[in-house]
């Protein structure tokens, strides 16, 4: 039985990618996507080249589909919180840049619906920051200064991005509140660099006495993060209530 799947920002660059590939998995059947510039009753609209009924109702989407993506805009959060509570249906956060608050909010509402919230959905991603851990746990980099690049395009908003953070997070350290002062063994830079249209890189770069580590993510296409999203998906659809990330599951 195909999982039903509803697309929050269905109209975005990320929406697309991910109804492109999900109209062509069998496990997957698209009921809904939402665009603010359409009307509240859904009507069939052509997106990414699938027909699919688009509606402005985010509660209408999520309550009429087995499992819900939302990569539409950060500033809506709460409302579809609210309406995963209400439905006990699960949901892929895919917006980032997320206060503290927010993040509050999405571990209270996972005690009623499974909800699924990572920085980053790439594959590479989570093997990235796995190989982060490992070293943290090897002790390799005791005494070495580490130093995170990370380069988008100049449309994102958040900076430095949620998967900076959580790969500096990943390191064990402190984070330094400002990465042009000379580095330190206890703290891990953020380099922030926004350019063209870059979908997106990452460098973790350890440097010690006589050699140097650099681990470095490049994503070539949406997809990549597209392709994530809908493993999520699948994998969240028969679990219990609570929070799920790439770093406390596996998806590989």
């Amino acid at each position: 039985m195909p999982i039903g799947l509803s697309i929050l920002g269905a109209t975005g660059k990320m929406g697309k990618s991910i109804l492109a590939l999900a109209a062509n998995q069998p496990n997957f059947k698209v009921i809904m996507g939402t665009s603010r510039k359409c009307l509240e009753k859904p009507s069939l609209q052509k997106i990414a080249n699938v027909d699919i009924p688009m509606t402005s109702s985010a509660k209408l989407a999520i309550h009429n589909s087995d499992i819900t993506i939302d990569v539409s805009s950060k500033e809506a959060i709460l409302d579809h919180l609210e309406y995963a509570k209400q439905s006990l249906k699960p949901i892929v956060i895919g917006t980032t840049g997320h206060s503290m608050e927010i993040q509050k909010k999405i571990e209270d509402t996972a005690q009623y619906a499974p909800i699924f919230y990572t920085p980053n959905f790439s594959l590479g991603i989570s093997l990235l920051l796995q190989l982060v851990e490992s070293i943290k746990a090897s002790g390799f980099y005791e005494n070495c200064s580490i130093d995170i690049i990370e380069t988008h395009h100049i449309h994102k908003k958040d900076l430095p991005s949620g998967t900076a953070i959580a790969l500096a997070k990943a390191t064990g350290k402190e984070i330094a509140e400002d990465a042009t002062t000379k580095s330190k063994s206890s703290q891990v830079r953020i380099h922030a660099i926004r350019s063209g249209e870059v979908i997106g890189e990452h460098q973790v770069i350890f440097e010690c006495d006589n050699e140097q580590i650099k681990l470095i993510h490049q994503a070539h296409s949406r997809d990549a993060f597209a392709q994530g999203a809908l493993a999520a998906a699948a994998f969240l659809i028969d679990k219990k209530p609570g929070l799920y990330s790439r770093i406390n599951t596996s998806l590989i």
